[in-house]
């Protein structure tokens, strides 16, 4: 079994690719509302959350009761690409997985285009399961800021 590997998800949007990604990129402001009871708080702890270097806390629960907390740092970014790259810094994410890369692009097409959230991961050891949770939960947020950016 490798101890590394990479999952991902794609979820259709209906908002314009320009939109959802300036509104994903407000995430600290709109995660409570993106994944309503699946978040509990985020904090950004450095930076202005829009720029590579700033760290964002998020608390979330992937099954629904139980609250987690990890910091995120914002390692790429890439507005012509839509592309953001988020590495763990710190928190319960890190207790199971020795890396964790969360990617976001926005995949423009006609008609309709689509958002690609993708986690790139290593594994602390063989026991430890697939994030295939978190990137579940990556596809809550597409939904919820696409509801966000189309209400805009």
């Amino acid at each position: 079994m490798a101890l590394t590997g990479t999952v991902q998800i794609e979820k259709e949007i209906q908002s314009s690719p320009k939109k959802f990604f300036h509104r994903f990129m407000d995430l600290p402001s709109h995660f409570h509302k993106a994944v309503g009871h699946d978040s509990h708080r985020s904090t950004l702890l450095e930076g202005d959350g829009k720029n590579v270097g700033s760290l964002l806390h998020f608390n979330y629960a992937l099954d629904g009761t139980t609250v987690r907390g990890t910091v995120f740092k914002i390692e790429a970014l890439h507005e012509e690409k839509y592309l953001v790259i988020f590495g763990g810094h710190e928190g319960d994410a890190l207790k199971r997985y020795k890396v964790v890369k969360i990617i976001y692009q926005v995949i423009p097409k006609h008609p309709k285009s689509s958002v690609i959230c993708s986690i790139e991961y290593e594994k602390l050891n063989e026991s430890v399961p697939d994030p295939t949770d978190y990137v579940n939960y990556g596809g809550k947020i597409i939904e919820g800021i696409d509801g966000i950016a189309l209400q805009d």
